[in-house]
């Protein structure tokens, strides 16, 4: 077998696999899969970063090498630069994602004792509706004035002062 059809191999199987991985990735979302070796040790396949930074690198080195169409080391530098590149782009595609994904955290409403809200909307006798960031977004929260004060408009910033009987009040 000659060295260009072995680099042609290479990117052809490192491409395949990656093509794969984005086909069940599509369409089966996050797929695990447990092995099991001699060693007894379960590794979930979606969330080893090697194993795929391994496929990149194949096909950013294999295509690059076969595309030379040479031996020397230039070429063999420049293949490793371009199979460190595609892992590079396969950590900057994992930063962004992971800066997409949200963990919602449910806080109790006495948490959010001290924290400013926006009046929203006046629903009369000292009771408003508040903007408030909650749970990681803003959210609209029913309060009470404490002291009936109840000539607040809205865009109104205002401090929740307490919590008491399921009830939010604002000074």
């Amino acid at each position: 077998m000659e060295t260009n059809q072995i680099f042609l191999l290479v990117a052809l199987v490192a491409t395949g696999l990656f093509l794969v991985q984005f086909v069940m990735s599509v369409f089966f979302g996050n797929v695990d899969v447990d092995v099991d070796s001699d060693a007894q040790s379960d590794m979930d396949m979606s969330s080893i970063v090697s194993y795929k930074g391994l496929i990149h690198f194949g096909m950013g080195f294999g295509w690059a090498m076969y595309l030379a169409d040479s031996t020397d080391w230039k070429s063999y530098l420049f293949a490793t630069l371009a199979g460190l590149a595609f892992i590079y782009v396969l950590w900057l595609l994992y930063k962004a994602v992971y800066k997409l994904q949200k963990d919602t955290v449910n806080e109790p409403a006495e948490s959010l004792v001290g924290r400013s809200a926006t009046i929203y909307l006046n629903m009369r006798g000292g009771k408003y509706r508040v903007q408030i960031k909650r749970d990681g977004a803003l959210r609209e929260v029913d309060v009470a004035s404490e002291t009936g004060h109840a000539d607040y408009v809205t865009g109104d910033v205002v401090t929740i002062t307490a919590y008491k009987n399921n009830i939010l009040y604002i000074n």
